[in-house]
């Protein structure tokens, strides 16, 4: 009956009692926690308002890329910085310029095309690389988030229930009142550490595959722009009837 009658101030008592009660470890577990669950909110806000105006200004300068050719698309991708398809046609300006060319590439000899067009692709692979990785900034800590809150919940729950079982030995006796602050303590670290982990987790999950989405846009961009900047005449005279005609460039011909 004891047990029954201890129940319901057991049921009342507020969060606050309950972290008053709780031991320094306990705290400073809760408050890790905390500042990790902080921390990852403030990543998900920067991050998706990052994404959001990646997505926007590079959606605009992939249909230049596409309506008006590389040539005309260069002039305008300083306007959409700091999409990662403007930084690609930035790099083509400054590997066009290294060979004397204003707008495009166009050789007599397909292999010396070729040649250009690889090492023009190795430009705008570095510098992919380069953009994506700063994509992924902080991400390692929603990951790290979702990986380590649970334990170090976990953790706090170990700490409560061993402190339920001090106070039962000093009291000698095994009554609600004695077990109930560090079971509630222990309850909190692990509420705790799933509510700093769960968000984290689906965040990180979120954020990757916007990652990876981009990763294959940006191979179908940097294919456009090799067709684009570097033309072969032997080849685009060898081209099948009814293909495509190409936008108008002009550049150095070698």
């Amino acid at each position: 009956m004891e047990f029954f009658a201890a129940v319901p101030a057991a049921i009342g008592r507020s969060l606050p009692q309950i972290l008053a009660e709780s031991g320094r470890f306990g705290l400073f577990i809760l408050a890790i926690i905390f500042v990790m669950s902080v921390m990852t909110w403030a990543v998900v806000w920067d991050r998706a308002r990052l994404y959001k105006k990646l997505r926007v200004r590079g959606q605009a300068m992939k249909r230049a890329l596409v309506q008006r050719g590389v040539a005309a698309a260069i002039p305008e991708a300083e306007r959409h910085l700091p999409s990662i398809e403007a930084s690609l046609l930035l790099e083509t300006r400054a590997f066009l310029a290294s060979r004397g060319a204003d707008g495009v590439l166009v050789f007599d000899d397909p292999a010396e095309a070729d040649s250009e067009r690889s090492l023009l692709k190795a430009a705008l692979e570095g510098r992919a690389i380069t953009e994506i990785g700063e994509m992924e900034r902080h991400l390692n800590l929603l990951s790290t988030t979702s990986a380590g809150a649970p334990f170090l919940g976990l953790l706090g729950t170990v700490w409560g229930i061993m402190h339920s079982f001090l106070s039962m030995g000093v009291e000698g006796a095994a009554s609600l009142e004695v077990v109930g602050p560090g079971i509630a303590e222990a309850l909190v670290a692990t509420i705790a550490g799933l509510a700093a982990a769960i968000p984290a987790l689906f965040a990180y999950n979120t954020l990757g595959r916007a990652v990876r989405r981009k990763e294959t846009e940006l191979d179908w961009f940097i294919a456009r722009v090799l067709d684009g900047a570097v033309v072969s005449r032997a080849r685009r005279a060898a081209s099948p009837p009814g293909t495509p005609a190409r936008p108008a460039r002009s550049g150095a011909t070698y």
